[in-house]
Order: structure tokens, then C-alpha cells, then sequence
């Protein structure tokens, strides 16, 4: 997906079709850059001459003249510009003479969106052009980004493509580890075998080492038929053990054998099989706190811990936020087949504005809504779902129970438990209902008071 950056990149459309030009601008209107269009080659001349353009989108067949000799004024002046070339006419000539005069890519019309954005994005681009076909495209709408910590993300994913060093990722739900999982796969050398992701916390942890290992007819009550673990499953691949933190203790010695030796045992038979599989995984929690309160194999840690990878929260990306924020609008948009192609200005400052406790994934939950929810162009303020437009009108100031003086009197005395109960409710009534931005807040976590309202239920 396209990367903007702080000083936006300049794009020429050269197009003599009004509809074509106009269609085009559509396609990348909600990219963040500066746009501009010409219809016939003397103006795209002139545009040229006048404004500091980084990349021309080019169509051979002009009123005036050709592409080509568009293509030869370039050249001829060593403008350090990148040009794309459309054309209706699917000619090898014309393709050669066009690169030998520095065209970066040659596109057949009619042109559809994804084309125009890989083709941009591979030559604006390139050091973050990291997500391939093998990646979902409603997944790479989201891992983008030109912050300082995401480069130095796509950077590490780069150079360790070759390798088959372990991978670990951290960072909060919703960041995107699971899509950079994918990526890293994408990248490797390791990229035309298979990839599985598996998740330690959502599967039962005395089915988990089936999961990974697989296991024989019969090793258990309900295993009626053998079957394959991952480990088999992806030989030549790529596994991923999401929240690797929440692994059972003892399978984490075999897992570390597995790492150690490629060797595995399927669960309920001695024999010893083998397969090459490149590790990857995630958590969300702090590893080396997991490690500290054995919860976690302190040699398993050292094993995995070999590339490490950071992911940011949104809060902390700035820009980005806009940036992945007009990328899942388009998508979807055309998903939905609505017309939204971007947001007001006091819609990116309510967005730059908001601590996304939920990340990436509540960014495009929230804009999902929007669109299913809303017709028109622009997102206008208004659509915003109450949470974001709370953050940015209030300031939360809570008056409590825990402010009154105490009771006088030992028969007035309310035990503490209640005090509790209705600070936190207040909490989560300011919040709008959200319990994760109420435990940010709070400075808890969700889980606490998950449980908390839970055990008032009870009570109740």
C-alpha cells in the first residue's frame, strides 16, 4: 500500500481524458499526496517546468504529442522524476523505447486502482515495499507506515529475510503482529511454502501439542484418526505461535527441542520426526516479566529472542495514523460500495488526536462503521462514533465516592469493595462503555475489571 510521508510526494497525472484524469485522481485522492492534472503535453511541459513533481503518470497517446517526447524532455534534462507509462496500446517497441528513455514501469489500460498504488508505491517507495501477493489485501491496507519505528521495522524484516534466525514480535493487541507474521513469511526465501498461524491462547492448552506436533490414532480419547500437526504441515515454511507467553510449561520443552534439533515426536508414539520450519511469534505481554514469574522457560526466551521486533502502538505513530486511516477507507469503501475517499480536516485532528487504545484494529472497526453507517464523500465529523469525539471534547474529571469525607459514624460506613464498584462504573460510564479505555484510565488491566464485574454480578 502507498506510504506518505511528513513532506507529501508530487504526483502528475497526464491524461487527455477528462474522466481517465478525473478517475485516476479518485483512485489516489485519499493517499495523501499533492496531485496535480494535465490534459495535453504542453501543459504537463509547463507543470514540469513550474512545480517540483517526484512522479508522472503518463499516457502515450496525447492531442499535441506524444508521451515519448514528454519521456525524451526528461531525459534530456536529467529531472530527477519517475514516470509510469499507460497505454491502451499493449506494444513491446513502445515499452522498450520508453524505458530506455527511464521509464520505471509500463501499464496497460483501462488501469484499476491496486494497479496504480503497487506501481506508485514499488518506486516511491521502496524500502517499505515489503508486503507480497502471498499477504491478504485487506491486511496490507494496514501494515504501512514511514515513522521512524516502522521503518526500522521494515528495515529488520529485510535484512533477516534470508535468515533462519527465530523471529519474536511484541506489542500491543491490535498492532498488526500477526499481518508483519505474514510479512516476514512473504519476504523470506521461504515464501512459496506454507505458513500456519497458531494461537496459544485461544486453543485449549491439552489440545496445543496436537496442534503443533500432531498425533496418532488412538493417543487419546477422541483422536479416531492420525493427524498432522503444523510442525509437519509447514515443512519448509513458516509457523507462527501467537501469544507465546500464554504456552503451557511443559510443552515449552518440547517446543524448545523442536527449535534445538527440527526433531518432534507426534503425541501418543516414540517415533522421532524432522521438519525445517522457521519460527515466528508474538506476544502482547512483557516476555521477560513472564520469564520472571515462571511463566515462561527462561532458556525457551534466550532461544526465541534471536531477531526481535518492536511494533508500536498507533498513539505513537503520528502521521501513519492518517496514513492507514485513508488506506482501509478506500478499501472499504469499494467493499462496501460507498463513495467515501476521505476525511475532513477536523476528522484527522480528532483521529490524531485519540489514543487508540484498540490500535489498527479499532481504527478500522471505527471506519468500518462509519462507512456501512454514513453516505457522502468526506467523512464529516459528525459520523464519529461518541468515544472518539468524548476524547477530544472532555477532559475526564471524576467526582466519587472517594472524594466524600469520611463517615462520622461507624453504622454509615460502606465497605470499601462498593467505593470501588461505583468508581469504576463512573469510569466506564464516562468511557462510553469502553472497558479497555476505562482500564487506561484506571491504569489496570481490561482483565481486572472484566473480572471485578463479573464477581459484582455474582454478588448482585
Amino acid at each position: 500500500m502507498l506510504k506518505g510521508t511528513s513532506n507529501k510526494k508530487s504526483i502528475l497525472i497526464v491524461e487527455d481524458s477528462q474522466s481517465e484524469a478525473s478517475l485516476y485522481y479518485k483512485y489516489l485522492a485519499p493517499l495523501d499526496f499533492n496531485i496535480q492534472i494535465s490534459l495535453n503535453g504542453k501543459d504537463a511541459l509547463n507543470k514540469l517546468k513550474e512545480k517540483e513533481i517526484d512522479l508522472i503518470l503518463l499516457d502515450i497517446q496525447l492531442p499535441d504529442m506524444s508521451g515519448i517526447q514528454i519521456l525524451k524532455h526528461i531525459h534530456k534534462k536529467k529531472l530527477n522524476i519517475l514516470s509510469i507509462i499507460m497505454t491502451g496500446n499493449a506494444s513491446i517497441d513502445l515499452a522498450i523505447n520508453a524505458m530506455k528513455l527511464g521509464a520505471k514501469d509500463f501499464i496497460l489500460k483501462p488501469l484499476k486502482s491496486s494497479q496504480i498504488r503497487i506501481s506508485i508505491n514499488k518506486l516511491l517507495f521502496p524500502d517499505t515495499d515489503l508486503i507480497q501477493s502471498k499477504v491478504s489485501n485487506a491486511e496490507k491496507q494496514t501494515f504501512i507506515g514511514s515513522c521512524p519505528q516502522m521503518k526500522d521495522v521494515f528495515r529488520i524484516i529485510k535484512s533477516s529475510s534470508k535468515s533462519k534466525a527465530t523471529i519474536f514480535i511484541t506489542g500491543e493487541s491490535g498492532t498488526g503482529k500477526e499481518i508483519c507474521a505474514e510479512t516476514v513469511h512473504a519476504m523470506s526465501t521461504r515464501s512459496s511454502k506454507r505458513f500456519i498461524a497458531l494461537n496459544c491462547a485461544a486453543i485449549p492448552k491439552d489440545l496445543m501439542e496436537s496442534e503443533i506436533f500432531g498425533h496418532v490414532k488412538g493417543a487419546f480419547t477422541d483422536a479416531s484418526v492420525e493427524r498432522k500437526g503444523a510442525a509437519e504441515l509447514v515443512d519448509g515454511g513458516t509457523l507462527f505461535l501467537d501469544e507465546i507467553c500464554e504456552m503451557a510449561i511443559n510443552l515449552q520443552s518440547k517446543l524448545l527441542r523442536f527449535l534445538q534439533s527440527g526433531e518432534y515426536q507426534k503425541v501418543g508414539t516414540s517415533e522421532i520426526m524432522y521438519s525445517d520450519v522457521k519460527i515466528v511469534c508474538a506476544t502482547n505481554r512483557d516476555p521477560w516479566e513472564a520469564v520472571e514469574k515462571g511463566l515462561f522457560r527462561k532458556d525457551l526466551f534466550y532461544r526465541l529472542f534471536v531477531i526481535p521486533i518492536g511494533l508500536p502502538p498507533l498513539r505513537e505513530r503520528g502521521a501513519d495514523i492518517l496514513q492507514i486511516a485513508n488506506s482501509i477507507l478506500l478499501s472499504v469503501s469499494i467493499e462496501e460500495s460507498k463513495k467515501f475517499t476521505s476525511f475532513s480536516s477536523d476528522t484527522q485532528e480528532a483521529f490524531l488526536r485519540y489514543t487508540w487504545p484498540g490500535n489498527i484494529r479499532q481504527l478500522k472497526n471505527i471506519i468500518t462503521n462509519i462507512v456501512v453507517l454514513n453516505e457522502g464523500d468526506v467523512v464529516e465529523y459528525q459520523m464519529l462514533p461518541n468515544i472518539l469525539k468524548f476524547e477530544n471534547n472532555k477532559q475526564i474529571h471524576i467526582i466519587s465516592s472517594f472524594d466524600e469525607k469520611p463517615q462520622k459514624t461507624l453504622d454509615k460506613i460502606v465497605p470499601l469493595w462498593i467505593h470501588e464498584k461505583r468508581y469504576i462504573e463512573e469510569v466506564i460510564e464516562l468511557c462510553d462503555g469502553n472497558i479497555p479505555r476505562a482500564a487506561k484510565f484506571l491504569e489496570v488491566s481490561s482483565s481486572t475489571i472484566y473480572r471485578k464485574l463479573q464477581t459484582w454480578k455474582d454478588i448482585n
